[in-house]
């Protein structure tokens, strides 16, 4: 083949590669854009879900608080009392299988900041700084502590 012609054809031949490879590096951030965008949007959603869920399940914890004062009031071993107490039985576990758990913070163990509020001191045979009495039960939803359990600190017991 003649230089002369050969010599355009190349020249054509590599403006056409380069612009192929930037049309396929173009596609390919194209589509990993797109793919990062799916991502966050489904990462969004769940966050979503959880907020929402997180705010329905606030709300029926101060049913599930009034219905146990109610429980408080009725003597026990009535018809009425033990209606109540399935339904609290029935809503804890309907919570449950939404992911909530109950804080356990009974008399006597160690304080922990970060799922109890300490809310005063009382004497008691518990070392000073343990958990004396749980005023209000505590509750985490998923791992996160949605109400912290309050407590009162044992200062040591009447010298």
């Amino acid at each position: 083949m003649d230089e002369e012609i050969k010599k355009p054809i190349e020249s054509e031949l590599e403006k056409v590669t380069k612009e192929r490879d930037e049309y396929l590096e173009g596609w390919k951030r194209a589509k990993a854009d797109y793919l990062n965008y799916k991502r966050e949007e489904r990462e969004r959603f769940a966050s979503w879900g959880k907020m929402a869920n997180e705010a329905l399940v606030m709300d029926l914890l101060l049913v599930l608080d009034s219905l146990n004062l109610g429980l408080s009031m009725i003597p026990d071993g009535s018809a009425e009392k033990k209606g109540m107490l399935l339904l609290r039985t029935q809503m804890e576990d309907i919570l449950r299988r939404y992911g909530l758990a109950k804080i356990e913070g009974p008399p006597g163990k160690a304080y922990d900041p970060s799922t109890e509020e300490a809310v005063g001191e009382v004497e008691s045979e518990y070392p000073p700084g343990a958990i004396a009495e749980e005023r209000e039960k505590g509750y985490m939803l998923g791992g996160k502590v949605i109400r912290p359990a309050k407590v009162m600190l044992s200062k040591g017991q009447k010298q």
